[in-house]
């Protein structure tokens, strides 16, 4: 009786190991397929190739937005995607000519990139050192007005920045 049960387990054991996977295994991969025409790139408004895209520096990107349209054509369905890409001194230099509408923005900060005596707070909060990035929501419908507050004012309401200027940037609720 042992032995039956013996090579009953035996054989139950060794097929296991037949069966089982091993974690040298790779997944078995789909392959990936496209569908619709490939994404149009715009870098900083200008329409760009894939290919240029190796060119640029990941470091250097403020944002990227994604745009997709579902368009129908005849018996399917082709889906068509634009990504804008901007970098941070495309940003810089929008978010410069919106608020240098502004006379006393434009005495602290004569041109873009002349700001490093300048602490930006959006919308109450204090921006880091290099704001481009969150000043990249910054445009002509979604800008509200903009504040220059001198280095007294600003120590009052954020103490320890070490700047001599703050920039009060308001945007409108309905962006």
């Amino acid at each position: 009786m042992i032995k039956p049960l013996f090579f009953l387990w035996l054989l139950t054991t060794c097929s296991m190991q037949v069966y089982a996977q091993t974690p040298d295994q790779p997944a078995p991969r789909r392959p990936v397929v496209s569908e619709g025409p490939p994404p149009t790139y715009f870098l900083d408004s200008v329409q760009i190739i894939p290919s240029d895209l190796a060119e640029l520096n990941p470091n250097n990107i403020a944002s990227m937005t994604t745009l997709k349209i579902n368009n129908v054509h005849g018996d399917g369905q082709l889906s068509t995607s634009t990504i804008f890409i901007e970098t941070k001194r495309f940003v810089r230099n929008r978010y410069w000519l919106i608020f240098s509408q502004n006379a006393a923005y434009r005495k602290v900060v004569p041109s873009p990139g002349e700001d490093d005596d300048v602490l930006y707070v959006l919308d109450g909060k204090a921006l880091p050192e290099k704001p481009e990035i969150a000043l990249a929501a910054v445009n002509m419908r979604s800008f509200e007005s903009v504040t220059v507050i001198d280095k007294a004012a600003l120590a009052k309401r954020y103490p320890a920045t070490g700047k001599k200027y703050g920039v009060l940037v308001t945007l409108k609720k309905d962006r």
